[in-house]
């Protein structure tokens, strides 16, 4: 368990994925969430809360991918 295990709003989390630059298009169960400078993407299910696991899961992707650790810890909290 990382640094990123913990719940999260929804509307949080896509709000911070916004400022980082990712285009989301929404879906019926669940958001898709695209690099626009690599084009992978990810996908964000449409509770009003996500899990632990789904959080990590996305930030380990953004991890990935070159975001900051830092930047990315403080729009989630």
């Amino acid at each position: 368990m990382g640094e990123f295990y913990f719940p999260c709003k929804r509307k949080k989390v896509v709000r911070a994925l916004k400022k980082l630059g990712l285009f989301i298009k929404r879906g019926t169960k669940h958001d898709l969430a695209q690099c626009v400078s690599n084009g992978k993407k990810t996908t964000i299910p449409r509770h009003k809360e996500i899990k632990r696991e789904i959080i990590e899961s996305i930030a380990l992707f953004l991890l990935d991918k070159g975001f900051e650790k830092e930047k990315l810890l403080d729009l989630l909290r």
